[in-house]
């Protein structure tokens, strides 16, 4: 029975740490002075206990909840998020933290709580052993591990792969980031719209990560005041232009001050904008590249950009190669 607890807390663990082991997961010469593992607790720690899997059940009549949030076309995270065990982990979750009266709560509860099981069932997936039958629901020995998960990992980070959005749910995102200590966005192999993503409502947001979601740019996220590490791995980001970041009302780029840490390694980035500097004007700033990993003050950016092929671009001079970025 502790399979699931073992392996899910694993993947809790490496999504939770990668700021800080980031670089060696993938790099062996990279590295990054980024944030330590440290989480402050909850004002009263959860205590749970062992319990029988039915004592979980949610017993209480509930319609069956649509999506609005994920695309769901083959209907299997429907079925795990409509689960009676699973809505009765999320609603004892809620209530022990006593916001499930909360009203910011309520106006968005059907979107939270499709958050929180999206986060459970990433956690199913992102295991090798098989922890759900094949409509989707979990299966019995999962169901008390999920249980622990959750109160173990909280919803420090909220993560989903490869399920389309309908929208982006931003008054459910601000409820777990105002109330719930969600500091940590995981958005991999989908797409996700931008310019709807860069907003103030998300400032309490300091670890993004976008990875395999299509980009071709450094997205523009100046509205993010409080992120630190903006991950952009397996993208299509050759170039780094940041010229989505001018301000043409003020004459001047928009700053993103916190930032500590732009990793762009698998983008076969071939050249950067100076004006990054300007942009990302952290004196702790790194950025992580396939091969070099490139720190503040960049005063020796030339020449270890020339040692990877990739290049900064200074204003009226012409690219010397381009990298092939063709599979």
């Amino acid at each position: 029975m502790h399979g699931l607890l073992l392996s899910i807390k694993t993947v809790t663990d490496l999504i939770r740490v990668l700021p800080v082991g980031f670089p060696i997961l993938f790099s062996t010469d990279a590295s990054c002075n980024m944030k330590s593992d440290e989480r402050r607790p909850l004002e009263c720690e959860p205590q749970y206990f062992l319990v029988f899997d039915d004592a979980l059940e949610d017993t209480s009549p509930h319609p069956t909840l649509e999506l609005s949030v994920f695309k769901d076309p083959d209907g299997r995270f429907t079925t795990f998020m409509n689960n009676s065990r699973i809505s009765g982990i999320i609603n004892e979750y809620f209530g022990y933290l006593s916001l499930d009266q909360h009203g910011d709560y309520l106006s968005n509860e059907a979107n939270i709580r499709e958050i929180v099981a999206m986060k459970l069932y990433y956690a199913c997936n992102a295991t090798k052993d098989k922890f759900l039958n094949e409509d989707g629901s979990p299966k019995d020995e999962a169901v008390q591990e999920l249980k622990t998960y959750l109160w173990e990992s909280k919803l420090t980070t909220i993560s989903t792969s490869g399920f389309g959005f309908n929208y982006v749910p931003i008054k459910a995102w601000k409820f777990l980031t105002d109330h719930c200590e969600t500091e940590e966005l995981w958005i991999e192999k989908t797409t996700i719209d931008i310019d709807a993503l860069n907003n103030p409502d998300l400032s309490n947001i300091t670890a993004l990560f976008l990875f395999d979601v299509g980009l071709t740019e450094i997205p523009c996220l100046y509205n993010l005041t409080g992120l630190e590490y903006l991950c952009l791995n397996n993208n299509k980001i050759v170039e780094v232009s940041l010229q989505n970041y001018f301000d043409a009302e003020t004459g001047i780029h928009r700053t993103m001050p916190n930032l500590k840490c732009l990793s762009l390694h698998r983008n076969r980035t071939s050249n950067i904008d100076p004006i990054f500097k300007d942009v990302f004007p952290n004196k702790l700033m790194a950025i992580i590249l396939d091969q070099t990993v490139l720190y503040y003050p960049f005063s020796d950016m030339k020449d270890e950009l020339e040692q990877v092929y990739s290049e900064l671009i200074e204003p009226g001079e012409k690219k010397k190669h381009e990298l092939d970025v063709t599979n």
